[in-house]
């Protein structure tokens, strides 16, 4: 179910210093580095690529020529343009900082969209899954002011998904509906990296294409390690700021 559209995308914007096919580039590297796009998955085709940033097919194929001279794609007529896994590519993190969510209760909080799909390979070996479990999907943008501070992606396995509706989410954290249900998350693996905006979180947070941005992913365990939750979140550096507190005896920390 599909609750709100987004306007349409945003284009590549010519800068000084930095050809559109370089700007591309980028975008697409930064997608691949930060597992927007995961290993054995396809790219969007050159069509869709030219049309949704606004540039000539000339420039998609040439972006892709320096993608697949650096080993990160491969290309196949009738196939597409397949990704492949970078070297030591790793999910999780051994510091324990609660950072997704900080947010809670602040500004406006819209449902963007809210269903089950099959789960990319990535987002399977995440949350333990077979390859091809459905999941679901849960999208929702936090706004201040009128002013896009946070898009937040949510993914669950499915038996704890189907116990969730919209009415329910409605002004909460994910994690304290999941307690509603008898699901204690107490255990939170967290990244944070850095990522350039494409087309969609450009339109989405009203920010540049290839604007720098903050790509915040938690993972929620129970104290069995039991994932059941997956978070991706997408703030632009300007308009939040993240505040990490240790409270231990010093131990990993240096």
């Amino acid at each position: 179910m599909r609750l709100k559209e987004t306007s349409s995308m945003v284009g590549l914007t010519r800068r000084p210093g930095a050809s559109l096919h370089h700007q591309l580039f980028a975008i697409l590297h930064s997608g691949i580095s930060s597992g927007r796009y995961g290993g054995g998955s396809l790219l969007p085709s050159e069509d869709v690529l030219a049309e949704t940033y606004n540039v000539s097919r000339a420039t998609v194929r040439r972006a892709m020529q320096t993608l697949e001279a650096k080993g990160l794609i491969e290309r196949r007529a009738g196939i597409g343009t397949r990704v492949f896994a970078l070297p030591g590519e790793e999910h999780g993190a051994s510091a324990v900082v609660d950072l997704v969510g900080a947010l809670a209760g602040a500004g406006e909080l819209v449902l963007m969209s809210f269903g089950f799909e099959t789960a990319s390979a990535d987002i399977c070996a995440q949350l333990d899954l077979p390859a091809g479990a459905s999941v679901l999907n849960i999208t929702r943008l936090r706004s201040m002011n009128d002013v896009p501070m946070r898009l937040t992606q949510h993914y669950l396995p499915e038996h704890l998904g189907k116990h969730l509706t919209p009415s329910i989410l409605d002004g909460r954290l994910v994690a304290e509906v999941l307690l509603d249900i008898g699901v204690v998350g107490n255990h939170s693996e967290n990244i944070i990296s850095a990522i350039l905006a494409d087309a969609t979180d450009a339109d989405i947070l009203k920010v540049e294409v290839g604007s720098p941005l903050l790509k915040l992913t938690r993972l929620l365990r129970t104290g069995s390690g039991q994932a059941v939750l997956l978070q991706h979140a997408t703030t632009s550096p300007h308009r939040e700021k993240l505040r990490i507190v240790f409270d231990a005896d010093g131990k990993g920390i240096g």
